[in-house]
């Protein structure tokens, strides 16, 4: 890591459980912060920054099913995973997490993780002619919250499933 010098991991679907232990997945020179899934396989996300910019801990106020945050002085830094088994994380895990991001976007925010909406354009920044109302609510929530999406590449076949949104064009590199 260190000759990539990279300040901030996020790691999605991390398949982790109160039976592994913190020790077992730290990486040295890293605050980790991890919420795992409860009684069911899949999921998880995972959250290290480097211990040198004083991570802290931080909680939002909106019931999102996988998603984990700190704060590095006002900057928050959260990892989501949005999965797509409603059976798993409940019929009104995608109205949370159209909650989340308008509750973030008034925020200096990095956020990024595995959305699961293959059907955006980013490139031009709408929902695709197939995509359905939920893809496009979030992409308008997106733009409503001012957030820029920095990945330029698929990440799934032709998609971009993974996310990385910022409240400053320039923060990430």
């Amino acid at each position: 890591m260190s000759v990539l010098n990279i300040d901030v991991i996020g790691i999605t679907e991390s398949w982790l459980t109160p039976d592994i232990g913190d020790s077992e997945v730290q990486l040295a020179g890293y605050e980790m912060f991890r919420i795992d899934r409860d009684n069911t396989r899949g999921g998880g996300v995972l959250l290290y920054v480097k211990f040198s910019l004083l991570p802290s801990e931080y909680h939002t106020s909106v019931s999102f099913r996988d998603q984990v945050w700190c704060k590095v002085g006002n900057l928050c830094i959260g990892v989501c995973y949005r999965s797509n088994n409603i059976s798993i994380v409940g019929g009104d895990n995608n109205d949370h997490l159209l909650d989340l991001i308008t509750k973030v976007g008034g925020k200096h925010v990095l956020l990024m993780g595995d959305f699961n909406f293959p059907n955006i354009d980013w490139a031009n920044h709408t929902a695709t002619s197939t995509a359905d109302n939920l893809t496009k609510a979030f992409v308008k929530v997106v733009e409503e919250s001012f957030l820029t999406q920095h990945v330029t590449l698929p990440t799934r076949n032709n998609s971009v499933l993974d996310l990385i949104l910022s409240s400053e064009p320039d923060l990430v590199k």
